[in-house]
């Protein structure tokens, strides 16, 4: 089979980049190892910044629209604090996933699922990927060889394309648990429109829960090293700390939060890494669909040109992302390492001061950057990248984890 670009994950990242080079005229192939619909351990909120890149509504997969938040230092008082105009879309990824591959496929994309890639490798004039059947016992068929002239993986942070084509693995990363509380009569009232947020218990971490249709999405995320052998009974502490019996949480799972390091490649000749498998995590909030959808976009036009002769590299991709995307990631790193070593001031300030609150609504609408908080911070702004970098070294020795 021949195609122009092989995508490898059908998540937001990869059905973005499939939409926008099938838009652009570029033959296209989807590629998914899972059987659609697919549910993915994500807490599937997505943010009115992100929703603002979208050239579509999401409305048919919207279970809850987002204006506030119940906000907690560790197990304290609970704080609430609303918005006047929407924050964040909650959906599920099964949803979420299948509706934006189908925006894909409406475009001229092709998709395929049930599709294992068991093989990558580059040929002086593209690439060969040799791609099996899934099947549910996971045995292996004779499959086919896909010839391409680009790959694109889109397949999280462990995956395939990073492994074949040589691309650096993650040296630093976070980790979540996170399951699902059914509501078959409706979730609770004062949750709705709403979403918790319990900051500070955990070293490097924090709980969540999200409303959707008819069950709330319950988790906890945070630095791998510091974070992985407290995530169970932290989960369970804060079901019940918000009267939720911990017996009823339903496909329980975990899941790497990768991140990327300064200075690594995430573009080549004929290939590229986007969302999770580039670690385009937010690193403070743990955040990471609108990496997925930015990078989606912004791959496309450097990939037509490859494709159609116009360069002989897709490494112009990284250069963008650098210029529009990596910034920001830096400094929410910076403000993750203060926060996640001093929490009790942020917190408060963040239940309390009517300024921070409207910072960190702007920032959910796009409306602001992380740049432009510290920058509106007056003097603190000289002091947030020397904060986070004392932080950083001060986590590094606490956890024995390299330095970025």
């Amino acid at each position: 089979m021949e195609t122009e670009v092989v995508i490898v994950g059908a998540g937001p990242a990869g059905s973005t980049a499939a939409r926008e080079l099938a838009s652009r005229g570029v033959d296209v192939l989807l590629l998914e190892r899972a059987k659609f619909p697919r549910d993915k351990p994500c807490g599937g909120g997505v943010t009115i910044r992100c929703d603002n890149l979208l050239p579509f509504s999401l409305d048919p997969v919207i279970e809850d629209v987002v204006s506030g938040a119940v906000i907690q230092l560790r197990d304290g008082k609970a704080v609430t604090r609303d918005a006047d105009a929407p924050l964040t879309y909650m959906t599920q990824r099964r949803h979420l996933d299948r509706f934006l591959v189908e925006q894909a496929q409406a475009e001229g994309a092709e998709f395929q699922d049930g599709r294992r890639v068991e093989h990558i490798e580059q040929t002086p004039d593209g690439f060969e990927v040799r791609v099996a059947n899934g099947t549910p016992n996971g045995s292996r068929d004779n499959g086919d060889v896909i010839h391409a002239r680009a790959v694109i993986g889109a397949d999280g942070a462990n995956g395939v394309v990073r492994t074949y084509l040589g691309y650096e693995h993650f040296e630093e990363s976070g980790v979540a648990l996170e399951a699902n509380v059914p509501f078959p009569d409706g979730i609770p009232a004062w949750l709705r429109g709403r979403v918790v947020l319990r900051l500070g218990a955990m070293r490097g971490g924090y709980g969540w829960i999200f409303p959707k249709g008819d069950h709330v999405n319950v988790g906890v995320g945070g630095w791998k090293a510091a974070a992985g052998a407290d995530l169970r009974p932290e989960l369970e502490s804060l079901c019940r700390g918000f009267d939720m019996d911990p017996r009823d949480l339903e496909g329980v799972r975990g899941h790497h939060l990768p991140m990327l390091r300064h200075g690594a490649d995430i573009a080549a000749r004929g290939s590229a890494l986007i969302g999770d498998a580039a670690g385009l995590l937010d690193p403070l909030s743990g955040e990471g669909i609108y990496g997925a959808i930015a990078s989606g976009i912004a791959v496309a036009p450097v990939t037509e040109d490859y494709v159609r002769g116009r360069v002989d590299t897709m490494t112009g991709y990284q250069r963008v992302l650098e210029r529009e995307l990596l910034p920001e990631l830096e400094v929410s790193h910076g403000l993750m390492e203060v926060f996640y070593l001093w929490p009790t001031p942020f917190v408060r300030w963040l239940q309390h001061s009517k300024r921070v609150w409207t910072h960190c609504t702007r920032l959910e609408r796009g409306e602001e950057t992380y740049l432009d908080v510290v920058a509106a911070g007056g003097p603190a702004r000289h002091i947030v990248h020397p904060l986070g970098r004392i932080a950083q070294a001060i986590t590094s020795r606490r956890l024995g984890r390299p330095k970025a």
